[in-house]
């Protein structure tokens, strides 16, 4: 999986995914130049659709399969903060390119914002409740 990563200062976003190294690249030429700088394309190995993308504060972003997100969740601890997201994830089920290149459109992907009442309903329900969401 080849994936377009951009860091600009504290902000961080995905600016494109994909299966074939040919199609990211064509997609990394139509990033303007004054976006250009803060783009990287990463090659992610042995990853295929779905896959998810943990996005944290201050950490990267991690790219796992189903696998690897249930064991995630089954060693999320609760939190004091009952509005705490302990982290954001998205399913990713296809090739994805914003519209206009470079730029961050992630919240147009499917995601969850992992909170306690999330992770309750899924120690309640197990990947059934994965399987509503969408994500399985």
């Amino acid at each position: 999986m080849f994936i377009i990563v951009a860091t600009k200062g504290d902000l961080k976003w995905i600016s494109g995914v994909f299966q074939a190294e040919d199609v990211a690249r064509q997609y990394m030429d139509l990033i303007p130049e004054e976006l250009k700088g803060y783009q990287e394309i990463i090659q992610v190995e042995n990853i295929t659709y779905p896959f998810y993308i943990i996005e944290r504060q201050e950490s990267p972003f991690r790219f796992l399969g189903e696998a690897e997100v249930i064991s995630l969740f089954d060693h999320t601890d609760m939190s004091d903060d009952e509005d705490e997201v302990h982290f954001n994830i998205y399913t990713i089920d296809s090739d994805y390119r914003p519209k206009k290149p470079g730029t961050d459109y992630m919240g147009t992907l499917r995601h969850d914002h992992v909170t306690n009442e999330f992770i309750a309903m899924y120690r309640e329900e197990g990947t059934v409740f994965l399987s509503k969401r969408s994500m399985f």
